[in-house]
């Protein structure tokens, strides 16, 4: 009966912290996508993007990069990481450095990210204000423990946002 008690409050310990890292650690993925681009959308490169809550009140400031379109949310104090992450493999300490700063930003993203509402872009010659920003959220944090090499890992809350314009004609695009 002790084994039994022991092995439930242990199961409860391990997913009471998985919920807890889950509540406290977010990561965020932007998808800002040309609807004008045929036969496919397009990701818009080099974009800066700002995200807005409801309001309007600004939340955040992100960019697409200029290879692949990806969208990269900005920390005030420490940017977006990217330096560390592609120095990452070359040794331990930058290894450290980017797991530090992705901490950094994933406690931070989970304060805000699901305020977002709409978006300011600007890229090439457009300046489009106040685009709707499409969330999904995602919290899966019951299943982190799973000791499968595909699932491992600390949970997070994920956030997708979806921010949809039509480059053409520098509006937010009809969805």
């Amino acid at each position: 009966m002790r084994t039994l008690l022991f092995l439930a409050i242990l199961a409860a310990l391990v997913l009471g912290y998985g919920y807890y890292h889950a509540a406290t650690h977010g990561t965020l993925y932007i998808s800002l996508v040309d609807t004008s681009v045929k036969p496919y959308s397009g990701n818009v490169r080099d974009a800066a993007i700002r995200l807005l809550d409801e309001n309007g009140k600004f939340l955040a400031d992100a960019k697409s990069d200029h290879e692949y379109g990806v969208g990269r949310v900005i920390h005030p104090q420490i940017g977006d990481c990217t330096a560390a992450e592609s120095s990452a493999p070359s040794t331990p300490a930058a290894r450290d450095e980017w797991r530090e700063c992705f901490e950094t930003i994933s406690t931070w993203v989970i304060g805000w990210a699901d305020r977002v509402r709409t978006a300011d872009i600007k890229f090439g010659h457009c300046d489009v204000k106040a685009v709707p920003v499409i969330i999904h959220k995602s919290q899966d944090w019951w299943l982190w423990w799973v000791p499968l090499p595909h699932v491992g890992g600390k949970p997070y809350t994920y956030f997708n946002l979806s921010i949809n314009v039509d480059g053409a004609n520098c509006t937010a695009a009809n969805s």
